[in-house]
């Protein structure tokens, strides 16, 4: 349910978003920066009102990442996230995470009390410190990322990590680099044949071109 209203929330303020990235000239990505915040808190707000009015829905929560892409003179991606759904920029065969993961685990590994093995075996590793619809103001993470031709992008939830190394989705997004459905049905695929425990969500998006200013929807 809480994804369900992220969702619709969103879906309401892209137009938004879209209409002040054609209304932009040369690299300014204040207000897109702003709306793509914006849209997070609402989609918070929305998931924390619901929960007021239906008691039985009280302290539902869920994870976001969310991207967009800016027609400047050199193409660049704003992202998003809240939990620890994830964005990884496969660039030239190496992928890089591009959000870090709001966990309990993820604290522990920046503060040096974990190593990245042992946190990958913690029982506590799913213990997220934020979510979308949870505390009272949302904290989000907001990167800018530039982009080239070749690259591919990639949204998921921890339905796909938790199946999967960083090596076999570089692996797969590699090789179906220039098919981007193919990307999220090679995942989804290798997530369920390891397992599939969990929901899996995957968007793939690849630069193919170098995008103008009526080309980013």
């Amino acid at each position: 349910m809480a994804s369900r209203i992220v969702m619709d929330t969103l879906a309401d303020f892209s137009p938004s978003l879209l209409r002040s990235s054609e209304n932009l000239g040369g690299d300014h990505s204040e207000q897109p920066s702003f709306l793509l915040t914006t849209m997070a808190e609402q989609a918070h707000a929305a998931v924390r009102a619901y929960a007021d009015r239906h008691p039985s829905f009280y302290g539902m929560g869920t994870t976001l990442v969310m991207a967009h892409l800016m027609a400047l003179p050199a193409p660049r991606l704003l992202v998003l996230n809240v939990g620890d759904s994830r964005a990884y920029l496969v660039r030239e065969g190496r992928i890089t995470q591009l959000t870090r993961d709001h966990t309990l685990v993820d604290d522990y590994v920046r503060e040096g009390r974990l190593t990245a093995e042992q946190a990958a075996r913690h029982p506590d590793r799913h213990v997220l410190t934020r979510a979308i619809g949870l505390e009272s103001v949302l904290q989000s993470d907001l990167v800018p990322v530039d982009v080239f031709i070749g690259d591919v992008v990639l949204l998921c939830s921890d339905g796909l990590t938790k199946m999967l190394p960083d090596e076999r989705i570089e692996e797969i997004a590699h090789s179906h680099r220039d098919n981007p459905p193919l990307v999220t049905q090679a995942l989804i695929q290798a997530a369920l044949d390891n397992g599939g425990i969990d929901n899996i969500t995957v968007v793939a998006c690849a630069m193919t071109g170098l995008p103008d200013q009526g080309n980013i929807h």
